[in-house]
């Protein structure tokens, strides 16, 4: 009994062994947002049965591992083929071509909604109907004042003149190009 008590911490310890784990990745590959993709692989001996994946992203520089870090790079471009190689839901890094086709097929995608934006839009008009944006309901109305000297968010002011939506805006609606 001894002996196994022995071996079962012998296991134990050896499974603690951090500082023989490699701590510099390979450079998997780069998307055309700037991000670097690094990878470590797996070594079962250490108790580590699946590679290590991370990013630095091109705007901070600062890594992120997929959940460890949740604030670094958590607003950076990502193309979802990366995202996936990252959350091990493919084994291979995505090729330049994948991401590029699937860029495309997002702009597509932009471009043909804007173009059906316009269209029910135009067909509201024609009807007699408002098209501005909603006006807010009662339950939706804020309790609070809020007034222009002091901050809405921390670091920001709600009157500046930077529209913090701008990224998310589709840039094919003519409506947006304000």
């Amino acid at each position: 009994s001894r002996g196994m008590i022995q071996y079962v911490f012998k296991q134990f310890m050896d499974s603690l062994k951090v500082k023989k784990r490699e701590t510099v990745g390979t450079i998997v590959g780069r998307d055309p947002y700037g991000n670097i993709y690094y990878e470590l692989p797996a070594q079962p001996q250490l108790g580590k049965r699946r590679p290590t994946r991370w990013y630095n992203t091109a705007d901070t520089n600062k890594a992120d591992v997929l959940d460890k870090d949740r604030w670094a790079g958590f607003d950076s471009d990502l193309p979802s083929e990366w995202e996936s190689w990252l959350r091990h839901r493919r084994t291979e890094p995505p090729t330049d071509d994948e991401v590029m086709k699937s860029l495309a097929i997002g702009e597509m995608k932009k471009v043909n909604a804007a173009k059906l934006e316009m269209k029910r839009l135009q067909e509201l008009e024609a009807q007699g109907l408002d098209t501005g944006p909603p006006k807010p309901q009662d339950h939706e109305k804020t309790p609070y004042p809020k007034y222009k000297e002091f901050e809405v968010m921390p670091g920001e002011h709600e009157y500046q003149e930077k529209d913090r939506w701008e990224k998310f805006r589709n840039p094919y609606m003519e409506d947006d190009k304000k």
